[in-house]
């Protein structure tokens, strides 16, 4: 069943039925405010931190699923019927005599709801400016019909807490902590005993009431769905410094057959007098909204423009060039824990996540990739492991401490000392990532400078970037079992596969891949004695992975403390496992023939319509020797299910196979692009990627769970440009190395790489998936073996690649 389409033209996907299984999201703002808002309006907005910031409430896993949210409702006030600009909370019918027409159109940075009903046409966009700390509703109310009318426009929000624990419990305190005031407009909402925390919500005009108490707009024994306020079309002009807050402004409107109202609401952080005032003056006025719009638009716009794509393949365009670059950039900016699912209950960054995320994003986010490989660096302990889970501002030197104020809701300010932990937490992976992370930053900047940073690690001492990197090299090197193979220590990417302290092939195959990153920098810097101990130590886990981890068909996962293998042909249950298969080649210690034979068995054993399977055959029988995996039910998350995650990593490992078919069959099977028309069975987005997909062990084989905050995305987006398109950096130059599928008669891309502008034009005339035959640069024939080298800024290069 298809519930909307992808509107190419504007970069947005729009809703034609609003009665998805799920809430479909979309999030809002680039800086310091985020919103996380539903395509029925639903969701909640914080500032700075999803856990401690909270500026709106939102109720987890209830039922209904996204109350409450931010909402505009209408009040036809002849007969006092009343609906809400979004489907819901009201959710007037949607067929039958007297239905009503929803539509919402999620877009870059914004998300716009739309209404017709009873000869009333409204619709509201909700946007962040780039750089003031304040949700903008641009609400317009159009009479459609050809008779006078006279409208309640009312809006709605409920206040949080601010902090996710106070939301959640300890209500004989918060109930009585905070408290609301109205004056000229604004609606302040005060933390009484934080008196730096404010909120504030206005509106264009004078309202005709208002309300700020939950229980006053919303009445007894109701809900969002039929407020009282709203019902009897005014508000109770009543606040309080007690109890539950809500931003409520209702205004009475009246139109001329084909008039039209446009009301601006405005929900931000800060007091009335050091923020709201200033917010109500200038988004009051029509030009700034629509300037500001504008500058949304134009922000998105430049980071598109980095890196386009044009190939015939349209899922992809339409994912690389808009939705999948928006997601990677959401976990970038926002980390991984504010969604529908993970709703704010852990603060900071996972180490292995921000990691990763940062390397597909440096292109467009050059700023904020930084910012996150630095505070990694500071959360990175002097013998060289990383904070499994850390809080930046812990580490932050320049962290502004806040007021000392006795408080029992102030954020408990603990040791950073406490912060660090063991080895018996440490997961064996989480290091390894920041390696490629720095390497990428410093290619796509030039920046070598950055390497000669001095920072500190989170115990102490101080080093060099450099340095750090080799500390997380060696520290991977000493982690190293009775079979040659790297210790799982706590665990490795995979958390539930803990191996009872054994060892993994997956951060066996990691370090060789990391250590050919940083190979690609010590070795222009002329740091022979560390490219020559780390070149022998690559050597010798090649040696390794060729005697101790091939298993005839593919790569075993590994041993656990007793020395049993897991993923392998040996076992019972968990034969094989995906996140690893693909490394070796990515690493480059495999040969082609072991490449290939891998990667056929992933197909062959792990493969399916939905993706490809994290392993087989599932669990049925609980071994915590193996790990908690055998205690997750089977076609579930780690055991069994297609873990979105480590999906791209085969598709990155055929197109280095030269296997471009493959490749983008396997890109095509997990594609959220791909079920936009199959939403009975996928349920969520089909405009982004999720964190898995029941396996089809599970009766709800294909059904996707926890949408937007997974790596897939910043994988995904690689894979595909890197790897399929083959457009990719060195220190000193772009390469074109193209995989696709033998059908394609080529493809295009524009590159922005050091404030050049690379147009490349790649075409197939022998329709072969691999290799180069040729390639001009502005006219001029370049070794097709060679970089394209950097161009001066502000050139444009044009780059013709002949494959064949």
């Amino acid at each position: 069943m298809k519930y909307g389409h992808f509107d190419t033209a504007v970069d947005e996907y729009v809703i034609e039925r609003p009665d998805v299984p799920v809430s479909w999201t979309n999030y809002l703002g680039s800086k310091n405010l985020c919103t996380v808002l539903s395509h029925n309006g639903g969701g909640y907005s914080y500032y700075k931190s999803s856990q401690q910031g909270r500026i709106t409430r939102f109720r987890p896993n209830s039922v209904p699923l996204d109350r409450p949210g931010h909402y505009v409702y209408l009040r036809d006030d002849a007969d006092g019927d009343f609906w809400s600009v979004s489907w819901q909370p009201v959710g007037k019918p949607l067929e039958g005599e007297g239905a009503a027409s929803y539509t919402t159109r999620h877009g870059l940075g914004y998300s716009t709801f739309e209404a017709s009903y009873k000869g009333i046409d409204a619709s509201q966009t909700i946007f962040i400016p780039v750089d003031d700390d304040v949700e903008i509703w641009d609400t317009t109310v159009t009479n459609a019909s050809d008779v006078e009318r006279t409208l309640t426009v009312g809006s709605y929000v409920e206040f949080s807490f601010h902090t996710i624990t106070i939301d959640n419990q300890n209500l004989q305190m918060s109930l009585y902590s905070s408290g609301t005031s109205y004056e000229d407009g604004i609606i302040e909402y005060d933390f009484y005993y934080e008196p730096w925390t404010y909120h504030f919500f206005a509106s264009s005009e004078e309202p005709s009431s208002y309300d700020s108490l939950r229980e006053n707009f919303i009445g007894p024994y109701r809900d969002e769905a039929n407020p009282i306020a709203i019902e009897r079309g005014e508000g109770s002009n009543t606040s309080a410094t007690t109890q539950n807050h809500c931003g409520a402004l209702l205004h009475k409107v009246t139109l001329a057959p084909g008039e039209s109202k446009r009301l601006v609401f405005m929900l931000g952080y800060g007091s009335r007098d050091v923020a709201g005032r200033a917010m109500k003056a200038k988004y009051s006025i029509p030009a700034n909204v629509d300037a500001e719009r504008a500058r949304l638009r134009a922000f998105w716009r430049a980071k598109q423009d980095k890196l386009q794509i044009r190939t015939p393949h349209e899922g992809m365009n339409t994912m690389i060039n808009s939705w999948t670059l928006l997601q990677a950039e959401t976990c970038v900016q926002w980390s991984r824990f504010a969604s529908f699912v993970e709703v704010g209950g852990r603060a900071g960054l996972g180490y292995r996540d921000t990691a990763q995320d940062v390397m597909s994003v440096i292109h467009s986010n050059p700023t904020k990739t930084l910012q996150r490989i630095v505070e990694l660096l500071r959360a990175q302990v002097s013998s060289g492991y990383g904070l499994h889970l850390f809080d930046p501002e812990a580490f932050n030197p320049d962290a502004e401490p806040l007021p000392d104020v006795p408080s029992p809701t102030i954020v408990p300010r603990g040791n950073a000392a406490d912060l660090i932990h063991g080895l018996e937490d440490t997961c064996s992976d989480d290091h390894l990532w920041l390696v490629p992370s720095v390497v990428e930053y410093v290619k796509e900047t030039g920046d070598l400078a950055f390497l000669d940073r001095v920072i500190p690690f989170a115990d102490g001492p101080e080093a060099t970037v450099y340095e750090h990197l080799v500390a997380a090299l060696d520290f991977s090197s000493k982690q190293i079992g009775a079979n040659g193979v790297a210790l799982g220590l706590r665990a490795d990417w995979n958390d539930c596969l803990n191996l009872g302290g054994g060892e993994t092939s997956l951060v066996t195959f990691l370090h060789a891949w990391a250590i050919g990153a940083f190979l690609e920098i010590a070795r222009p810097l002329g740091r022979t004695a560390d490219v020559e101990r780390f070149e022998a130590e690559r050597e010798r886990i090649a040696k390794v992975a060729d005697t101790q981890l091939w298993d005839g068909e593919w790569w075993i996962r590994g041993y656990t403390r007793d020395g049993v293998k897991i993923g392998s042909k040996e076992n019972e249950e968990g034969k094989i496992f995906l996140e690893h298969q693909a490394w070796p080649v990515i690493a480059g210690i495999t040969s082609q023939e072991r490449g290939i034979t891998s990667m056929n068995s992933v197909t062959k054993l792990l493969g399916s319509e939905y993706g490809s399977h994290l392993n087989w055959p599932a669990f049925t029988k609980v071994d915590d020797t193996v790990g908690f995996v055998t205690r997750v039910y089977p076609g579930i998350k780690e055991n069994a299910a297609i873990f979105s995650h480590p999906n791209a990593w085969p598709i990155i490992a055929e197109a280095l196979l030269g296997r471009g078919d493959e490749a983008v069959a396997l890109y095509d099977a997990i594609l959220p692009y791909n079920q936009n028309e199959n939403i009975e069975v996928r349920g969520a987005e089909p405009y982004a990627y999720v964190q898995f997909i029941y396996g089809r062990d599970h009766e709800w084989f294909g059904k996707a769970q926890n949408p937007w905050l997974t790596g897939t995305a910043g994988w995904m987006y690689t894979a595909a440009t890197k790897y399929i398109l083959g457009v990719r950096l060195t220190l000193d130059g772009l390469v074109v190395s193209p995989s696709i599928p033998k059908d394609w008669d080529g493809f295009e891309v524009t590159r922005q790489w050091r404030d050049a502008t690379y147009e490349i034009v790649v075409t197939n005339p022998n329709h072969v998936s691999s290799g180069v035959a040729s390639i001009t640069v502005d006219g001029v024939d370049l070794d097709p073996t060679a970089a394209i080298p950097a161009a001066p800024a502000g050139s444009v290069v044009k780059v013709e690649v002949v494959l064949g």
